[in-house]
């Protein structure tokens, strides 16, 4: 009888676990490819020349205070050819750049319109990606926060 008890108890404790777990929320889709930074995932923000992810593209893992002064060289970051097509390869990132994505897990990116992030601004929640609203073609800077 009392292994029998102990039967019914583990098969009560069992079916109370799964439906919990039937109950859970599913897991959000995420928004951001591995191949869309240019296969890199996980600590970068991007920007692109067009909208919606396409054209050159540029990436940074940490605070831009003038994208026309990239880390301090004195040299601006330009977009390269990341394989989303070739409009404004080369061309400045500095009050150029129409859409964006963060690859960061944790972090959340906001794009300045001015220089040493000051002014209107689009803000990048973790693993997102869209299109510039109130820095579009009018960037100047970017930090984490």
């Amino acid at each position: 009888m009392r292994i029998r008890q102990s039967a019914v108890a583990a098969a009560f404790a069992a079916a109370g676990t799964l439906s919990m777990l039937a109950i859970a929320a599913p897991a959000q889709a995420d928004s951001i490819p591995d191949s869309l930074c240019g296969g890199v995932v996980d600590s970068h923000y991007c920007l692109w020349y067009n909208s919606n992810q396409l054209g050159g593209w540029t990436a940074t893992t940490g605070n831009v205070a003038n994208w026309d002064n990239y880390g301090g060289t004195g040299y601006p970051m330009n977009f390269s050819d990341g394989g989303q097509g070739t409009n404004g390869v080369g061309t400045h990132v500095k009050n150029n750049a129409a859409s964006y994505a963060n690859s960061d897990y944790d972090r959340t990116g906001v794009s300045y319109f001015n220089s040493n992030y000051a002014g209107a601004s689009d803000v990048a929640p973790p693993r997102d990606k869209g299109n510039l609203v109130n820095t579009y073609n009018n960037n100047a800077s970017f930090r984490w926060r």
